[in-house]
């Protein structure tokens, strides 16, 4: 995981003191979130021990700091994202415009791996493949850039790689009754 998600993670935090028990309770040094990418290890660890300090269960943990850093990520990455877009577009060449970008330019940074075919103009269809298994962040993104969007959504996962498939599958559809 590289060092873009620990800084973000640390302002999700809110506080020097709170980041630094996340930090003591997954028995980690700061100073290495910086110095390079660290461990899928570490990011399992401090996201469980924050989740675990935060007295949430860890998908909701994840979900929020998906949401919670969404618009940064929006933001940094921005100049690859298409005016035109519109979200279900945006989702559709994340891995493509995005992700490629953030590899070929951040040395060390290991995104997941996303295969995004729209269904059609309402729904988008995302496999999702990482080390982490945070596919609840993922899905806090997603929630996140409906609402830059202006969208509303919904998300469902017939496959998950917490219940033992080899790929998330993550199902965006707009809410057609709720489009104005």
């Amino acid at each position: 995981m590289h060092w873009l998600i620990f800084i973000n993670l640390q302002l999700f935090a809110g506080s020097k003191e709170k980041w630094q028990e996340w930090v003591t309770k997954a028995n980690l040094l700061e100073a290495s979130f910086y110095v390079g990418d660290t461990s899928n290890m570490d990011a399992k660890q401090l996201f469980s021990a924050a989740a675990e300090l935060s007295h949430k269960p860890l998908d909701q943990f994840l979900r929020e700091f998906g949401r919670f850093i969404a618009p940064n990520l929006i933001s940094q990455f921005s100049k690859y994202i298409d005016k035109k877009w519109d979200l279900f577009d945006f989702l559709e060449h994340t891995e493509e415009y995005i992700h490629k970008e953030v590899r070929t330019q951040i040395p060390g940074t290991n995104p997941p791996v996303l295969h995004s075919m729209r269904l059609d103009k309402d729904r988008v269809s995302i496999h999702y493949i990482s080390h982490l298994k945070v596919c609840a962040f993922a899905e806090g993104l997603i929630e996140k850039a409906a609402d830059v969007y202006n969208e509303k959504i919904t998300i469902s996962q017939p496959k998950c790689m917490l219940k033992g498939d080899l790929e998330c599958e993550i199902l965006v559809s707009r809410n057609i009754s709720e489009v104005s």
